[in-house]
C-alpha cells in the first residue's frame, strides 16, 4: 500500500471511530430521554409524590406549586420531628400500609428507615445525566451516597466548624488548634452543646474521638480544669456567646449561631488545624420500598438532585449543595468548603458505627460530662 492509500485508510478509520463514538452519544441521549419521558408520564398519571420530612420539609412544602407546575405532580410534604418519625414509620409498617413515597431526614433515623426494610436501593432510579454524573458533586470520582448498599444519597455537605467566639473577647488567632481550649485564659469562659445526649454535641464529640482528631484524654482535661458549661438549649448557647457570658461554644449547630450573626452579634466560628468534618443537617434521602408512587418518586429525586433542586435546597436550607456547579453567595461563608481545608465524615455517616459503637460512645460521654450535668 502506497502513502496516499495509507493515509487515506487511516483517515477512514478515524471517521469510523468518530462515528461509532457518536452513535454511542447519541444512543446513550435517546435512552435517558426516553426513560425520562416514561416515568414523567406515569408519575403524572399516579398524581402526586408523598414526603415526610424533617427540617427540610417547611421549605419544601413551600415549593411544592412550583414542583407541581413544572412536572403535572401533586407534592404533598408531612413535617415530622424526633420520636415522631419513627413512630409514624413503625405504625404504618406493622398494619401494612404504604403511605410514602420518599423520605428525607438525618442520618441517625435513615439508618434505622433502613434497619426496618423501608428503603430500597435508589441508583438504578437517578436518570438524568446531570444527577447522575459524579463529576458535578463534590466527591468528583462517585456519587454521594451515604451508605454502601445505595439507598440513601445526601445532597448538602458543608463544614461543620464546631468552635464559635465571641469576637470581642477572643483575639484574632487566637484558637488555631482544639488544645488553645486548654489554655488558662479560657477557664470558665466555655459552654458546650450537651454530649451525653442525641445530637450536634454528641456528634461533635464522637466524631474527633473516631477520627482520633482528640482523644478522651482531652476532653476529661477540658472538664477537669477549665470549668466548663454545658447546656442543651442551642439557642440559649448561642445568645450566651453573643452577649458576652461566655467566650467560647463547642458543637453549636450553624443555624442559632446565624440568627445571632443577623442580629449584629459580634460572634463568628473558627477553623482549627486539625480540621472539620461535613454535616448534612437532615438532607438525607430515601426511596420507600413498595412506594405508592414509583414513578412520581422517582421523578422527584431526580428533580431534587438536578441543579434546579439543589439551587432551591441550598438556598432554603443556607447550607453549601453537596453539588459543585452552583453558585455559593447565599451560603454564610462559614458553611462553605474550601479548597485545601482537611475534611473527615462524622461519626453518624457510618453505618456500622451508628448500629454497633454508637452506644459505646454515648456512655464514654456520659462518663466524662456526666459530673456537669444540673449545673
Amino acid at each position: 500500500m502506497n502513502k496516499s492509500g495509507k493515509k487515506y485508510f487511516m483517515l477512514m478509520v478515524l471517521a469510523v471511530s468518530v462515528a461509532v463514538t457518536l452513535m454511542g452519544y447519541v444512543n446513550a441521549n435517546a435512552q435517558w430521554e426516553a426513560e425520562w419521558q416514561k416515568t414523567l408520564e406515569a408519575g403524572k398519571k399516579e398524581g402526586k409524590v408523598v414526603v415526610y420530612g424533617s427540617s427540610f420539609a417547611p421549605p419544601l412544602r413551600k415549593q411544592a406549586p412550583i414542583f407541581t407546575k413544572k412536572f403535572g405532580i401533586e407534592l404533598d410534604v408531612l413535617a415530622l420531628r424526633g420520636g415522631n418519625f419513627m413512630q409514624k414509620l413503625r405504625t404504618e409498617k406493622a398494619a401494612g400500609m404504604n403511605l410514602v413515597d420518599t423520605i428525607i431526614t438525618g442520618g441517625n433515623t435513615m439508618f434505622t428507615v433502613k434497619q426496618m426494610g423501608i428503603s430500597e436501593p435508589m441508583d438504578n432510579k437517578l436518570i438524568l445525566p446531570e444527577v447522575t454524573n459524579p463529576k458535578l458533586w463534590y466527591t468528583s470520582d462517585h456519587l454521594p451516597w451515604y451508605d454502601d448498599a445505595k439507598h440513601l444519597f445526601h445532597f448538602l455537605a458543608y463544614p461543620n466548624r464546631d468552635i464559635a467566639i465571641n469576637t470581642d473577647l477572643v483575639k484574632p488567632g487566637e484558637i488555631q488548634s482544639w488544645q488553645d481550649l486548654l489554655k488558662p485564659q479560657f477557664k470558665g469562659k466555655i459552654v458546650l452543646n450537651d454530649p451525653t445526649i442525641a445530637g450536634s454535641g454528641f456528634n461533635g464529640f464522637s466524631t474527633n474521638i473516631m477520627n482520633k482528631v482528640l482523644d478522651e484524654n482531652f476532653y476529661r482535661k477540658l472538664v477537669a480544669t477549665q470549668d466548663v458549661a454545658l447546656s442543651r438549649n442551642e439557642r440559649q448557647i448561642a445568645e450566651w456567646l453573643a452577649r458576652g457570658k461566655y467566650s467560647v461554644s463547642v458543637s453549636v449547630p450553624g443555624s442559632p449561631i446565624a440568627a445571632m450573626l443577623n442580629a449584629g452579634a459580634h460572634i463568628t466560628h473558627v477553623s482549627v488545624k486539625e480540621g472539620t468534618y461535613l454535616s448534612y443537617d437532615g438532607a438525607i434521602i430515601g426511596i420507600a420500598a413498595k412506594a405508592p408512587h414509583p414513578n412520581a418518586a422517582k421523578v422527584f429525586v431526580n428533580w431534587l438532585l438536578s441543579r434546579d433542586g439543589q439551587a432551591f435546597a441550598q438556598k432554603a436550607m443556607k447550607y453549601m449543595s453537596a453539588r459543585n456547579d452552583i453558585s455559593t453567595e447565599e451560603v454564610n461563608s462559614e458553611n462553605r468548603r474550601i479548597p485545601g481545608e482537611r475534611y473527615f465524615a462524622a461519626a453518624n455517616s457510618t453505618e456500622k458505627w451508628v448500629m454497633n459503637e454508637q452506644d459505646k460512645y454515648l456512655e464514654l460521654a456520659k462518663d466524662i460530662f456526666g459530673p456537669l450535668i444540673g449545673r
